[in-house]
């Protein structure tokens, strides 16, 4: 390849609709070559992502006699084994291997043209019009092979060969327009054409034929949504993928394009086009060599600079690693010739807390040494940086003294109402759980679970749109559908407020009393009252003195005379506990998870003392520029929170209970683990604390006639409307409409059927994890769960605690520190409920058990 087929230039727009623009051009030998030390220079192809290829053999008497074809075509795996079997023949020693990538088989606009005794194969290839359609081609030639010990195949070596121009686009600095683009087009392009192969192990000689090929047409990449102010010197990518990654051996996000090598000038150009509907066209010129990967840069037109500053940023780091992955600083400018000479770099400042302002000072204590200056080069300059990993600290003593210090909310005279956003007496939005973050005092309005949302009634809470739905029980036709929810006496529900529902029937309400706690006077037994508003609204209100608050959980019910009519779960907890973690499940869909699942009070717990990834931005400059304009780019470090030692409970539930029960072990006053096996809605709601149980028959299975069959079979009670079922590795997204007997705090659900299924690689129950690192079983024991990445970036990991169940035969507590089992809203039948579970081992993120397990629950935004 000869200096010129490298040598830039800055093409104009011929129609840029006022926009001052160009593209500056650059050309790269290879892949976006690394600056290594020869010993450790690596081949550009990665074997973990080569698939397989096609395999060609010809074979004969002489290397100048190679005219047999031995196999065309043929499926071949990427460590170069053939599917089928083709052995040596001795009569026939010499031969000569041909490869293409990818299989045939793979791509339906390619067709390889079998070898002649003169002439090697060719390839007849077109490229699709879709960019995210598109394949990279490669080939190799094994040169002449001989087969010389009869028995003993020859060694046969391949080295696979670009044999088209890899595309890029990207946007420049200090453009002066803010748009976003949304498509980009190459226009007349040669869309098909003859590459013929090379007959040598060197490649020499493989050459594309375009003779008698003449279709020309438009390749695209649709859909984007990129804004031209985005990072500078930025390759234009799929963010949602690859949100600050920049470079391209890294970015498998389908956005390159893979075209045919052919001449430019006066035929082809580029058109990008903005969400406006503007576009500007750019005439391309000279032409594309194979092997390449040319970018095209979106500059102005009057930023005449040639120089190139492009940096890459490391993985994330773990919480205890001391040193980042690489990194790298590509940075050189461009003599008109095409010459390329290295331009000296230097790091100018620092972003630590995010607000776009850089300063040298602001260089965090937890980032070590860096390189902070370069000499540049058309190759990458490769570094790390050291980190000082957080010492651990007592997130339980931290957590409790957080509690502790909080500004007190409410008082005697005007309490905090949970139901409001700013505590004001309005009645917003309401549910079955809240958080308590901070001492004072506070009232619940007596309104079922999340009947009032927005501020209006929210009546498809209470009652669906779905009357029916007959399966067979115990060989009857039984309808599992209750389309009206009823109340503690078995009413159908007709409005949100306790007292108002069914003609005012439970009005009255005159008592209020804590069922359990798991820590001792969290909220005094004596400070729990009903209390009325100027209108007469009935609330429960309570008082948590500065004291006693620390993390735990309380259940407190109001009563009519002594019937218990509702109760309520408080989880004591920071107001970060329901911050949303998002977590991309296998099918694509985002759920929006609590940050802690449901209860969560830890017992023991060492960690770092940040809770969130901490980061910094870099600024990178170069010492010299263009008219004194010095390019800028950015490396940023991340490193995420972690845990070393860690104990503690949730909270745990029935499915289609709202009751949350203490996930200690042993006798918690006012909490019945084995409250006899009759469990229907009336009791379940007049006694929170009874832990209803299932007795199996003599065949170990439950029987049809019992209770659980026969009155709590249906099949909505966490979402209304809902008619479908799961089963093991089956499920669905939703969607889950929440209704007043869901146990999740204000905005949350308990969660889809299909709501943890990115948690193996396939979805499946005992696919392989997507962990970091909690599949080994110190660490999962010592972490107490596991910690799952939340999408296939690895940036960011949810905890799931193993904190047992409460067994369903008696309710003690079991598996604790073991096993942890998550409810999602669908049933998998009358008797059972989907869920997740989890151990050191395996998880299995489409499973389902018996209803009156006692499990944990993780909510999703609604």
């Amino acid at each position: 390849m000869k200096l010129s087929d490298l040598k830039g230039q800055l093409l104009e727009a011929q129609d840029d609709k006022n926009l001052d623009v160009c593209f500056i051009e650059t050309t790269i030998e290879g892949v976006n070559p690394v600056q290594k030390p020869v010993a450790t220079r690596a081949n550009i192809i990665n074997m973990t992502t080569f698939g397989d290829f096609s395999s060609i053999g010809m074979r004969g008497t002489a290397a100048n006699n190679m005219k047999n074809e031995w196999f065309h075509a043929i499926k071949t795996r990427s460590n170069g084994e053939l599917y089928s079997y083709y052995p040596w023949s001795w009569d026939q020693q010499y031969a000569r291997f041909y490869a293409v990538y990818p299989d045939v088989s793979k791509y339906n606009a390619m067709t390889i043209v079998k070898a002649t005794a003169t002439a090697s194969p060719t390839i007849d290839f077109q490229v699709k019009t879709n960019v995210m359609e598109q394949v990279d081609l490669m080939t190799a030639c094994s040169g002449d092979v001989r087969y010389l010990t009869r028995g003993k195949a020859p060694q046969t070596s391949l080295k696979f060969r670009h044999a088209l121009t890899a595309i890029r686009f990207a946007v420049g600095q200090n453009l002066s327009f803010n748009k976003t683009i949304n498509k980009i087009t190459l226009k007349n392009v040669l869309l098909r054409s003859k590459y013929i192969l090379s007959n040598k192990y060197d490649g020499t000689g493989a050459t594309w034929n375009h003779t008698g090929y003449n279709t020309r047409g438009d390749v695209e990449l649709a859909g984007l949504n990129y804004k031209t102010n985005e990072n500078p010197n930025s390759i234009v990518r799929n963010q949602k993928t690859y949100p600050t990654e920049n470079d391209i051996l890294k970015l498998n996000d389908g956005y390159t394009f893979y075209m045919i090598p052919q001449d430019l000038t006066g035929k082809v150009t580029a058109e990008v086009t903005f969400s406006d509907n503007t576009k500007i066209t750019i005439p391309l010129t000279g032409s594309w060599k194979e092997g390449t990967t040319r970018i095209y840069k979106l500059s102005q037109k009057n930023s005449t600079w040639t120089y190139t500053l492009l940096t890459t940023s490391p993985q994330i780091a773990k919480y205890n690693e001391t040193t980042t992955e690489k990194y790298s600083i590509t940075s050189y400018r461009e003599a008109p010739d095409g010459t390329k000479k290295a331009v000296a770099w230097k790091v100018v400042g620092y972003d630590a807390n995010g607000d776009g302002n850089f300063a040298m000072t602001e260089k965090p204590a937890w980032l070590g040494n860096l390189k902070t200056e370069g000499n540049g080069g058309e190759s990458a300059e490769e570094t790390t940086a050291s980190l000082v990993p957080a010492p651990p600290v007592d997130l339980v003593v931290q957590r409790n003294n957080e509690l502790r210090n909080a500004r007190a909310l409410g008082s005697d005279a005007a309490p905090y109402n949970l139901s409001n956003s700013t505590g004001a007496a309005n009645v917003e939005n309401t549910a079955n759980s809240y958080v308590i973050s901070a001492p004072g005092v506070y009232i619940i309005p007596l309104v079922y679970g999340n009947a009032i949302k927005n501020g209006v009634i929210n009546t498809s809470a209470y009652k669906g749109n779905v009357s029916t739905l007959n399966v067979l029980i115990n060989r009857q036709p039984k309808n599992v559908i209750l389309q009206n929810l009823v109340d503690h006496n078995g009413a159908s529900i007709t409005d949100p407020w306790i007292e108002r529902t069914n003609n005012r029937a439970n009005n009255g309400v005159n008592a209020a009393q804590i069922v359990w706690t798991d820590e001792p006077n969290i909220v005094r037994p004596n400070a729990v009252s009903i209390y009325r508003d100027a209108s007469g609204n009935a609330f429960v209100k309570f008082k948590v003195e500065q004291a006693d608050i620390k993390s735990g959980n309380t259940v407190v019910a109001v009563k009519k005379d002594n019937t218990i009519v509702w109760s309520w779960h408080l989880w004591f907890a920071p107001k970060d506990a329901l911050k949303k973690i998002a977590v991309t499940n296998k099918e694509g869909k985002i759920f929006n998870f609590t940050k802690e699942t449901l209860g969560w009070k830890p017992i023991s717990w060492a960690g770092t003392s940040y809770s969130t990834t901490r980061e910094v931005k870099i600024k990178i400059e170069q010492v010299v520029g263009h008219t004194g304009q010095k390019q800028i780019s950015y490396v940023t470090v991340k490193q995420l929170p972690g845990t070393s030692t860690c104990e503690g409970i949730t909270t745990l539930y029935q499915w289609g209970r709202k009751d949350a029960f203490p996930g200690l072990s042993g006798n918690v006053p006012g909490v019945n683990r084995a409250a006899g096996d009759k469990i229907f809605l009336q009791p379940v709601i007049q006694n929170p604390g009874n832990f209803y149980v299932t007795q199996l028959n003599s065949d170990k299975k439950i029987d049809g006639g019992s209770s659980l069959s026969q009155l709590y079979n249906f099949y909505n009670l966490w979402s209304i409307n809902n008619t479908s079922t799961g089963d093991h590795n089956v499920g669905n997204d939703g969607p889950v409409i929440k209704t007043i007997y869901d146990p999740s705090p204000v905005g949350f659900t308990v969660p889809a059927g299909n709501a943890f299924t990115g948690f193996t690689e396939n979805g499946m129950n005992q696919g392989k994890m997507n962990v970091d690192g909690t599949n080994v079983q110190s660490v999962f024991t010592a972490k107490m769960g596991h910690e799952f990445w939340t999408n296939s970036n690895k940036e960011e990991t949810i905890f799931f605690p193993a904190a047992g169940y409460m067994d369903n035969g008696n309710g003690s507590l079991a598996w604790y520190k073991k096993y942890g089992d998550f409810w999602t809203a669908l049933p998998a039948d009358f008797n059972n409920g989907c869920v997740m579970g989890i151990q050191y081992d395996g998880v299995y993120p489409r499973f389902f058990n018996v209803r009156t397990y006692g499990f944990s629950v993780r909510p999703a935004a609604e």
